[in-house]
């Protein structure tokens, strides 16, 4: 009998131990991040237990989905991210929203994201939280930090010098207009073939 009060005494305290962190995790952390930087003057949408902002994402995307980019438009952003079409007049262009209970920091201000992109201290670590898009770009320049992204940067910078860049413009520049050519003169074969008057062209 006291062996089965001890197993039972150790299951409860087990529970207990999940049941706390899991209460830290998705009730006190959310709240003190939130307050935190509502003291910096971070708003944002508020954080919904357990689920976040997932579901006022998901039905603006549902809204967005049967939508379709005009061909003159190059704004895409509504289509794909249209929450931040909607969050950023309300919260500003610096925000904090919530996936399920992991903070995410919306950063659209151009300075913000220049001190971001130029920092050298570390305290902006990069941070691909999804394994498959990690595996996808591999471990390369964009996901290394440290010394191994020093390593990197010198061993891909010599091919990024401004002469190098100029050849490979030029390059560009002529084997566009060689496609481009040899695309109007295909065209211009297959409309004479299906006109059954082919006057062929020299290139």
């Amino acid at each position: 009998m006291g062996l089965v009060w001890m197993v039972a005494a150790a299951v409860a305290v087990v529970l207990a131990s999940w049941a706390f962190n899991a209460l830290v995790y998705l009730l006190w952390r959310p709240h003190a991040i939130t307050r935190q930087l509502r003291a910096q003057g971070v708003g944002g949408p508020g954080y919904r237990f357990f689920a976040g902002n997932l579901a006022e994402i998901k039905r603006l995307r549902a809204d967005t989905a049967g939508a379709a980019l005009d061909v003159g438009n190059h704004d895409f952003v509504p289509m794909v991210q249209p929450y931040f079409r909607k969050w950023i007049p309300i919260h500003g262009r610096t925000f904090l929203y919530w996936f399920g209970a992991r903070p995410t920091l919306c950063v659209a201000d151009v300075n913000t994201v220049k001190q971001v992109l130029s920092d050298r201290s570390g305290l902006y670590p990069k941070n691909i939280s999804n394994p498959h898009i990690a595996r996808l770009l591999g471990n390369g320049l964009v996901l290394t930090d440290g010394d191994d992204w020093k390593r990197h940067r010198k061993v891909v910078h010599p091919a990024f010098n401004m002469d190098k860049l100029k050849v490979c413009v030029q390059l560009q520049h002529d084997t566009r207009w060689r496609v481009c050519f040899e695309l109007v003169f295909d065209f211009q074969c297959a409309q004479c073939v299906n006109s059954a008057n082919c006057y062929l062209y020299d290139r």
